[in-house]
């Protein structure tokens, strides 16, 4: 292994600091849309739901 001085040493865990919080971050994003789609989701159909309920408790 190549001998590193000490600054390169902190120049390489700050990129790998950054990387590491840069996939982190988007994998949470990730996380976080796909929630919000099925929360979304979800709110439609139990809407719809009630409306088909409600208009089938009309008659």
């Amino acid at each position: 292994m190549t001998n590193f001085d000490s600054e390169t040493w902190i120049y390489i865990a700050l990129i790998a600091i950054a990387l590491l919080y840069f996939f982190w971050n988007s994998s949470k994003a990730r996380k976080n849309r796909k929630e919000r789609k099925n929360r979304n989701f979800r709110r439609r159909y139990i809407e719809r739901k009630r409306e088909k309920e409600k208009g089938v408790s009309d008659f």
